[in-house]
């Protein structure tokens, strides 16, 4: 049996033909903003749609296709010439939008769903996620920050207009606990976290969670019960 040279450290010492590294590195996703293994998205794609909402430049998106999915589509309100790039090299698709626009209305349904760095970008955060529930079949993969109040109840702070961050889209920033409530009441059950980062005023959190419960459709128009009766009849009012 022939014995292959080895490197100091016992490694063997093989060289990689430069047509063999070119092609991997031509057909290989981008690792650079790669969040797919951080996130737990799952491992095998095979068959299973995919959509990334908030895509930047669509590496998540890449890598469902090497993983297997059968349609993928990358969201975001702005593009770039890496996003171009990586639509031509791998094959998925691209949608130009606002996610709180009539446009969302057009998209299909998804196994998984990825939202990642969106949360707190959007005026209406409760339209976010129930626009989310509408297009998530089996799960949804949400990342955000979040902010450490002190108080267990569920809390979402308005960040004002006049605020030191660097990016003055950033209207909101949970806690944990809005987290997880904000999901179940808008459709989302056995929400669970597969990873955080701490922060000194927070964290940066990833959570699972099922597209398995109810819309709460008597939530999303809210009328008293003697002024508008769901029964119909009169209004009455004192």
């Amino acid at each position: 049996m022939a014995i292959l040279p080895s490197r100091p450290n016992g490694r063997p010492l093989v060289r990689v033909p430069k047509w063999v590294r070119d092609y991997m590195l031509r057909n290989e996703p981008p690792r650079d903003r790669n969040k797919w293994e951080r996130y737990a998205l799952p491992e095998d794609m095979t068959g299973l749609s995919f959509l990334d909402v908030g895509c930047w430049e669509g590496v998540n998106c890449a890598e469902a296709m090497r993983r297997g999915a059968e349609h993928v589509v990358g969201l975001d309100i702005c593009t770039s010439d890496e996003l171009r790039r990586n639509v031509d090299k791998f094959g998925f698709e691209f949608v130009q939008m606002d996610v709180l626009s009539e446009k969302w209305l057009e998209l299909n349904t998804y196994d998984v769903v990825l939202c990642s760095g969106v949360l707190y970008h959007v005026e209406n955060v409760v339209s976010l996620l129930l626009r989310l529930r509408k297009v998530a079949v089996n799960l949804l993969v949400l990342e955000t920050a979040t902010r450490e109040m002190g108080v267990e109840e569920p809390v979402l702070m308005l960040k004002a207009g006049d605020h030191d961050d660097a990016n003055l889209s950033n209207w909101w920033v949970p806690n944990k606990p809005a987290v997880y409530e904000l999901l179940r009441l808008c459709g989302f059950e056995n929400v669970r976290p597969v990873w955080e980062r701490e922060r000194p005023v927070g964290s940066r959190l990833c959570v699972h969670a099922d597209a398995t419960g109810k819309i709460p459709y008597d939530r999303i128009l809210p009328r008293k019960p003697e002024a508008m009766s769901l029964f119909g009849g009169h209004r009455s009012f004192e």
